[in-house]
């Protein structure tokens, strides 16, 4: 009963970190979702991954899925000015110089960012009307999405590109929260069950040598540690790896120094407490030769008959 315990205990921990980073913290397009990075990487986004990544697959998908359409409702002016929007888009994406989500906490598209950076759709209106109009939309709808611009200008231009709003709206990302990051982050559900698995595989760790040095294990304490440290160890590596950041087109992997630190502890303990424990459970256990001992014992007496004698042996 204790050893399903501790797995089910160990299980729940795990499963609760790895539901907390397959979180999707909000997808990247409200029409589409995030169908872009799964077909791409063969896999949904979490709450690690980057989010330069899914907005340049984002936008990938998106020109493809565009020019797949059937245009031929479309005059062949709409056709040739709805081609060099998508030429323009595809422009953005090579560039790799999206905004930044500073205001809110969840997931919005962004106009035009404090930096100056302009949104995929924004960059299109910059190209085709200029810069001063794409920052007169910006000031009025800067974290609105495209179809809740009530807007006679907005509507102007969509008019006049070769696009309907729908496709705007499927080519706008929506970005994740961007405030300030503190690199020795450690997250919640994270620090919680590698506190746990510490204290519960320290004193495992313990049981597991006192009763190995002595070659006198009980069938639970090797398995519970054998449990235990699996999972401690599967936490570690889980924990490890944070997320990567792209500046512009370079690449940038980082992990936060407290995080890591915890999952190295994790990996070395749980390693600890999983030999131990096999150890414990592999000794051969051999009896205590016992040193002092009683014994009754028969002899013959002179007469030929036989008498009965209690004896004590010690060894020293």
């Amino acid at each position: 009963m204790k050893t399903f315990a501790t797995t089910a205990f160990a299980v729940i921990l795990f499963l609760c970190v790895w539901t907390e980073r397959r979180g999707k913290e909000g997808t990247i397009n409200p029409i589409i979702g995030d169908i872009s990075f799964e077909k791409k990487y063969g896999t949904m986004p979490d709450a690690d991954t980057d989010d330069n990544l899914r907005i340049a697959a984002h936008l990938e998908y998106a020109e493809a899925l565009l020019r797949k359409r059937d245009v031929s409702r479309l005059s062949p002016a709409m056709r040739t000015k709805r081609a060099l929007m998508l030429d323009h888009l595809r422009d953005y994406r090579l560039a790799g110089s999206f905004p930044k989500n500073y205001d809110r906490e969840e997931r919005k598209p962004c106009f035009i960012d404090r930096n100056g950076t302009i949104c995929a759709v924004g960059y299109l209106v910059e190209q085709t009307a200029g810069r001063a109009a794409a920052e007169d939309i910006s000031r009025r709808h800067q974290y609105a999405t495209i179809l809740e611009m009530n807007d006679r200008k907005v509507d102007e231009w969509i008019a006049q590109s070769g696009l309907s709003k729908e496709e705007c709206a499927i080519i706008q990302p929506q970005y994740g929260a961007s405030g300030a990051q503190n690199v020795n982050d450690v997250k919640p559900a994270y620090g919680i069950a590698s506190a746990l698995l510490m204290g519960t595989n320290t004193a495992l760790s313990t049981v597991n040598a006192v009763q190995g040095a002595k070659r006198s294990a009980s069938g639970g304490a090797p398995v519970m540690g054998i449990v235990g440290g699996t999972g401690q160890i599967v936490l570690g590596i889980v924990g490890f790896h944070k997320k990567a950041e792209l500046t512009g087109l370079m690449r940038q992997d980082y992990h936060t120094n407290m995080q890591r630190g915890i999952s190295m502890v994790n990996m070395g303990l749980g390693s600890l407490t999983l030999g131990l424990s096999i150890w414990n459970l592999a000794a051969k256990k051999q009896p205590v030769e016992k040193r002092s001992a009683w014994d009754m014992r028969s002899f013959p007496d002179a007469n030929g008959k036989s008498g009965v004698a209690l004896s004590f042996t010690h060894k020293f």
